[in-house]
């Protein structure tokens, strides 16, 4: 038993470091290309452009984004306006009343509504597409505030007709509303400044990110059009695409404000969301990604790409047996703990501490010193999202078909608090009760470490009774204002 046992923990160990290696391998790629910018073609002519906007039940941030799409410096007789709307509240009105005074001023907007949400985003968005007159689609979410010179400086680059589709950056209206928002804003800022960067000019295949990018449209009906097969539509259809022959691009200066989730469940929900439509992708698309004629690199890079979501079964896992098998361990010396568990831990580890710090220092020129305070606690939430996205690994696997819970936009600005209409906020589930179960024990795991004089382990495990802790204490005071 004993040997089975630490036989798990080395297991989890190196599933630890070969995702530590995976971001480390990105790095390299964009410490590499980071200055190699992709050339700008001039733009000639202006062909007909089609922008889709999938919303359900957003009453608050409908109008604003609607009216930010009208002001796009694009002709108005080649730009069209699709409001593909699944609402059950009032959302539908207010879009219908702001699609009725854009067609006044002359602007092409059409309002498509479906009584019944059959494969949710993935299913407007091809619903909307039947009518579509556009030879490009261009995606944007409801929390999204395109920029006017958006179409100018994306639709350029389908010069080269190989491209099927650009991404721009987002950026963030509520960055600094609060400790979670500033997490999240580095979470997204390290994928998209990083990941995305690499994996564009670093020759790997590349994923929409489902909002604020602009496709060719021959591209999505080459390669099969929008599926609702998994929770994560996007994903599934730019590994889809990519594999049929066509190019897509990030641009990193080409930034679209977008709104992050101010409520922890709002939050939860999204990332559970992300890592089961992940896992389904890896299901359905990596027997076809490893038959296809591409390079070794790009097959490797798909794969850990796609189950990335995994290393959350991983913390949970180390976060159980950690100290049980550093205690058996020491029955060998401490000295083997220094020489052999230390350094591959921190391989694995260390890289997500690395990965954030070069993402916030590219985000924060001339930081405080108070303002690095958020790395720590960024690794902290990081772990702590593992029992959420474990679920939803678990769900995913087994096969179990989930509802598109979107995430509730406030519509937050400089004058409003963010905060959400009571028929908006989301209700606790197991995952809460299970967090604060493992604040507790990372907590006592501290302690057990310290007096066992495994003092490298306890940094570790103090992340986990911090992330834990942090979530447990948002959940519940949402609990006392849903309930």
């Amino acid at each position: 038993m004993r040997s089975e046992f630490l036989m798990l923990y080395f297991s989890l160990l190196g599933l630890l470091c070969l995702f530590g290696i995976h971001l480390y391998w990105l790095l390299f790629l964009y410490k590499r290309h980071r200055n190699t910018k992709p050339v700008k073609p001039t733009l000639k002519g202006y062909p007909s452009v089609t922008v889709q906007l999938p919303l359900y039940n957003e009453k608050r941030v409908v109008r604003r984004l609607i009216e930010a799409v009208a002001q796009m410096d694009w002709p108005i007789d080649a730009l069209e306006i699709q409001v593909l709307d699944d609402s059950t509240d009032e959302t539908t009105d207010i879009a219908r009343e702001v699609v009725s005074e854009l067609c006044a001023h002359g602007h092409n907007v059409q309002l498509i509504h479906r009584d019944c949400r059959t494969e949710y985003k993935a299913g407007a968005l091809a619903n909307g597409l039947k009518s579509a007159t556009g030879e490009f689609v261009a995606v944007f979410d409801a929390d999204n505030i395109p920029p006017a010179n958006f179409l100018k400086d994306s639709v350029a680059y389908f010069t080269d007709e190989s491209v099927g589709m650009v991404q721009a950056r987002w950026d963030f209206v509520n960055r600094n509303q609060s400790l979670l928002c500033r997490a999240q804003a580095l979470f997204l800022d390290s994928h998209f400044g990083i990941e995305q960067l690499a994996r564009s000019r670093g020759g790997l295949l590349l994923n929409f990110n489902g909002s604020a990018g602009i496709w060719r449209r021959r591209a999505i009906e080459e390669s099969g059009g929008w599926s609702g097969r998994t929770l994560t539509e996007d994903l599934e259809l730019s590994f889809r695409a990519q594999l049929a022959g066509w190019k897509f691009l990030y641009l990193d200066d080409l930034l679209v404000p977008t709104e992050l989730p101010a409520s922890v469940r709002g939050f939860r929900s999204q990332q559970y969301r992300w890592a089961k439509g992940a896992v389904e992708t890896a299901l359905q698309m990596l027997p076809t990604i490893w038959r296809a004629s591409i390079p070794l690199r790009q097959k490797i890079a798909a794969t850990l790409h796609l189950t990335h979501k995994f290393i959350n079964l991983v913390m949970v896992a180390l976060a159980l047996t950690l100290v049980p098998a550093l205690y058996l361990r020491l029955e060998g010396g401490i000295e083997k703990l220094f020489l052999v568990d230390l350094p591959i831990f921190l391989l694995g580890a260390g890289s997500m501490s690395i990965f954030y710090g070069i993402s916030f220092r590219r985000t924060n020129k001339n930081p405080k010193l108070r303002d690095t305070l958020i790395l720590p606690f960024l690794t902290s939430l990081g772990v702590a999202l593992a029992v959420n996205n474990t679920r939803a690994v678990f769900s995913a696997l087994l096969g179990r078909r989930s509802e598109f819970v979107r995430t509730p936009k406030s519509g937050v600005d400089e004058r409003t608090d963010g905060s959400l209409p009571k028929s908006y906020r989301m209700k606790s589930d197991a995952s809460t009760h299970i967090e604060a179960g493992l604040a507790l024990y990372a907590t006592v795991s501290v302690g057990i470490a310290l007096s066992l004089h495994l003092y490298f382990t306890a940094p570790f495990l103090a992340t986990f009774a911090v992330g834990y802790s942090y979530l447990t204490f948002l959940n519940y005071r949402e609990s006392r204002v849903v309930s």
